[in-house]
């Protein structure tokens, strides 16, 4: 509601500071809990969880996208975009460790996994042209003019549904 009036850009430059310190705090804990020691002694299992993490999760997501009518092209971005551990997972890991449910070893293999994927999300959103670009060239995705008629098809579709 407050981006609506006057004082948006006023009210966003208030808090700001306060989302910085939030931002800080929360970066903090999680560092807190990470144990560097133990994961540098695990960097292969480590490693090989966020890779799997970020293929199961892209592939599952292009998937459920696809499945929605979007082209392969919209699934694909939609779902590198997706493939990250949220931070939620952090709140279930803690609840889970303290539950018992997941013993020590297990847990920090997991908090790292979800630390480490989410550190790679800048590089993610970096390769992403790459890999369109790549899959143009490998004619993985439509042409440009196909992607457009598409995009087109898929507005109308879903206006004609809304009606």
């Amino acid at each position: 509601m407050i981006s609506t009036t006057d004082y948006a850009h006023h009210t966003l430059e208030q808090v700001e500071a306060i989302r910085n310190l939030f931002a800080a705090l929360f970066l903090a804990c999680i560092g807190m809990l990470i144990h560097v020691q133990f994961l540098w002694h695990h960097v292969d299992i480590l490693l090989a969880s966020v890779i799997l993490v970020v293929i199961v999760k892209t592939v599952v997501a292009t998937v459920v996208v696809k499945a929605f009518g979007y082209g392969i092209r919209t699934a694909f971005l939609v779902s590198l975009s997706l493939a990250q551990i949220g931070e939620f997972a952090f709140v279930l890991l803690s609840r889970a460790s303290n539950l018992h449910l997941i013993e020590g070893k297990m847990y920090l293999l997991l908090l790292g996994t979800t630390a480490l994927s989410l550190v790679t999300t800048p590089l993610m959103f970096k390769l992403i042209p790459v890999i369109i670009h790549l899959g143009n060239l490998m004619r993985w995705f439509s042409s440009e003019a196909s992607l457009q008629n598409e995009d087109k098809t898929t507005i109308h579709e879903a206006y004609d549904r809304s009606l």
